[in-house]
Order: structure tokens, then sequence, then C-alpha cells
């Protein structure tokens, strides 16, 4: 089974998890069996900076990917997905090794999204350098979230949780 993961980070199973499918500047694709990680590649997003409707499902298909997990997805691309026969998982967050784990086990957490569209109603272009730095920072964060969470994980096993 192969696996795709949105990633801010061309760092494979340690990449974190980026919130936004389409416009993710990586992707993860984890090929498994069973439970056992076979071959990971991380591949720039080659429509990071815009695409059709379509494009990137049409572009995991090709790529025989089964699953894709990320933080969020809109309506249509779920859409696309599903008639491409692609799972699609939204509302994961963390390091990519630490969802791949909770998606094998059947423990992904998926929290309610906004739709890609009710994200960008908020953002006002008037205020371009402000919001550069506020998605550095919202990058940054994910990645401290992503640390935390490892390190939780790491103590849940250590202790027998």
């Amino acid at each position: 089974m192969k696996i795709c993961f949105t990633s801010d980070e061309q760092n494979g199973l340690e990449s974190v998890l980026s919130y936004h499918f389409g416009h993710c500047p990586y992707y993860v694709i984890v090929d498994v069996d069973g439970n056992e990680v076979k071959r990971v590649d991380s591949i720039s997003n080659p429509m990071a900076d815009g695409h059709n409707p379509g494009d990137l499902p049409s572009f995991m298909k090709e790529r025989d990917v089964d699953v894709i997990i990320t933080g969020g997805m809109g309506p249509k691309a779920q859409q696309y997905f599903a008639d491409y026969g692609i799972k699609a998982v939204t509302g994961a967050y963390g390091k990519v090794k630490d969802v791949l784990e909770e998606y094998l086990n059947s423990k992904i957490t998926v929290r309610e999204e906004k739709t890609e569209v009710e994200e960008q109603r908020g953002s006002n272009e008037s205020d371009g350098g402000d919001i550069d730095k506020l998605k550095k920072e919202n990058i940054d964060l994910r990645r401290q979230v992503a640390d935390l969470k490892s390190r939780l994980t790491a103590l849940e096993k250590k202790i027998g949780n």
C-alpha cells in the first residue's frame, strides 16, 4: 500500500505534516507492506504554486497512491480522490512517522476543519509581509507541536500506555 503525506519539509519520515493539501511544498510517499515500511520517497509538489481542480488527485493516481493523509483538504479534492479510489484522510498533524504509526494502528485522530475556501476568505493581500511572517511562524509552531507529539508518543510507549 502506498500512503502519501503532505509535508512542509523534505525530511522523509521526520517531516512535519502540512496542513494544506494542494499548496504544500512536498509529499512524502511511504510504501508499506502490513506495518513494515518498504520505501520512503520525498518529492516536491510540482503544482504548489497553482493547479486546476483534479490535477493533484490525478498526479497521485499516476503514482499508485492508495491513501493521502493531510491536515486539510477541500471537499472537491476529496471527491476527486474518492473517484480515483484513493482514500483521503484529513485532520492529521505531527511528524509523518507518528501519523503513519497512528494510521497503521487505526488510531489517527481527525479534527473538524475549514475548507480551503474558508481559509482563503480570511486572508488580506494588502498585508503580504505580515502574512508571510505569520506563515513562517505557523510552520515553526507545527514543527514544535510535531516534536512534542513525538516525545509524548515515546513516553507513552515507555510507560506502557
